[in-house]
């Protein structure tokens, strides 16, 4: 590539290798253009996950694939596994949509753009490209990963149940749904067995929801491709949604159960985090996590708490605008989300995953109040529709540098981003970074040590801590 670029693999804790995480800015300086670099990756997890691109857009143009690691023994029995990447393609470099949501041209960012879907990398008018062959009466996981860049997508098969058997990971307890959504980089694994006869085929649909831009109507973006028994056969439910029988119900993973039913950790500290789109003083679009937007540090997060001693206990040496928290070995975190926008988000946290506690309003509709059960569902990434909360747990037993940061991926670039260090004691006894991670660094002409700046300790005079909200807009 003629630009820098990295990769992350969506899921994984990393364990014992933080510096393998692939969030450039935060784990690592990221692989210099033309450069290479090799990550290596402990497959203690089981499950559905994906590769992918941690630098600005970029994954949007094709960077990612899905990372499948199947158990010695699976808990469900079926035929056949079978990957639905679920992407959206925009037909314009990443950048380019960068700069227009960037822009500080009000028509220019509002002008509306359109993904286009694809399933696993293909689409277009010719459905042969993206149907789906089954044999009757074979049981099938499917396992669907959202992949794109912005948009949900709702996935139903018209005639056909779907039974949940895991979420980002985590093996659950089945339970039956008649559809699915799906936010950008959550993963969930269905089980659907095929009918009996080849006398039909049927339509399956993968509509992907328009929700990037303020000020631009959500709006859904059918698509409907073919689960084909029979070469010619006649195809059911194709168009009408009147003839539909898929309900499009709103999916609550909080009401699944664990396998392993875990319970929840308790609460040692409470990070309470804002969630709003606005004009900033630098007449720019940005979106914050409690009125502080984004902006990675010269020197990565990591680095950072590695190289200034009893110094990286205090935010500041992190940076203002990485949004630190620093948190201490072992604590339970409660993590509440108030999401103020219009739009929902999907919330990923690197490092973990996390118990979903409570969902609701932030007006406190006591009719969509939902709490989780006594063993409640663990995911790494979470959606917060428009007006609602969630709050979720973890305990703070993995040392390294974790983002939290939504995954509609242009909206990173816009700043909805927050920074956990972890453990940063633990961190300089335990982790030393590989060499091939210092050269990149070098190579980049990026510090090896100090601040968010590249400075000792705190010595921060002269650093930026703007942009900040316009009152009133």
């Amino acid at each position: 590539l003629d630009e820098a670029t990295s990769l992350h693999a969506h899921g994984f804790h990393q364990r014992g290798t933080p510096y393998y995480d692939g969030a450039m800015g935060v784990s690592e300086c990221g692989i210099p253009p033309n450069g290479n670099f090799t990550y290596e990756l402990n497959a203690a997890q089981t499950g559905t996950y994906w590769l992918h691109s941690h630098y600005k857009g970029q994954y949007s143009d094709g960077l990612r694939t899905p990372l499948i690691v199947h158990a010695q023994r699976e808990h469900y029995k079926y035929d056949h596994d079978m990957v639905v990447m679920l992407e959206g393609w925009y037909h314009r470099e990443s950048r380019d949509v960068g700069e227009q949501l960037l822009s500080t041209s009000q028509s220019v960012r509002e002008a509306p753009f359109r993904p286009y879907m694809l399933v696993n990398s293909r689409g277009g008018s010719d459905l042969r490209h993206t149907t789906l062959h089954f044999e009757p009466g074979k049981t099938y996981r499917l396992r669907l990963l959202n992949v794109a860049a912005t948009g949900m997508v709702r996935f139903g098969i018209e005639q056909h149940s779907m039974r949940v058997i895991e979420v980002d990971g985590v093996d659950t307890e089945p339970k039956e749904v008649n559809s699915m959504q799906l936010s950008v980089g959550q993963r969930v694994s269905v089980l659907v067995t095929a009918k009996n006869s080849t006398k039909a085929n049927y339509a399956y649909h993968a509509d992907i929801f328009t929700d990037i831009q303020a000020g631009v109507d959500r709006a859904v973006l059918p698509f409907t491709s073919i689960i084909e028994y029979a070469q010619g056969a006649p195809l059911r439910n194709a168009t009408s949604d009147e003839d539909s029988t898929v309900d499009w119900n709103f999916f609550e993973d909080i009401d699944l159960v664990p396998i392993d039913r875990q319970p929840a950790p308790g609460v040692h500290k409470w990070v309470p985090l804002e969630v709003r789109t606005s004009i900033f003083d630098d007449r720019r679009e940005h979106l914050a996590f409690n009125n502080r937007t984004y902006e990675s540090p010269l020197v990565p997060t990591l680095t950072t708490a590695l190289t200034t001693g009893y110094q990286a206990f205090y935010p500041d040496a992190y940076g203002f605008k990485s949004n630190p928290i620093i948190l201490d070995p072992m604590t339970d975190i409660e993590v509440a989300m108030f999401n103020n926008d219009p739009n929902s988000h999907p919330f990923h946290l690197h490092g973990h995953n996390f118990f979903i506690i409570h969902r609701g309003t932030i007006d406190n509709d006591p009719t969509k109040y939902r709490a989780s059960g006594q063993y409640p569902v663990r995911r790494d990434t979470i959606t917060i529709p428009p007006k609602e909360f969630a709050i979720v747990r973890f305990t703070a037993d993995n040392p390294g540098a974790w983002l939290l940061h939504c995954h509609m991926i242009w909206h990173g670039e816009q700043g909805l981003m927050a920074t956990f260090i972890e453990s940063p004691y633990q961190i300089q006894n335990n982790t030393r970074l590989p060499q091939s991670v210092k050269d990149n660094c070098v190579s980049m002409g990026i510090p090896l040590s100090g601040n968010s700046m590249g400075r000792d300790g705190i010595d921060l005079p002269d650093e930026p801590r703007g942009p900040f909200p316009l009152t009133g807009l």
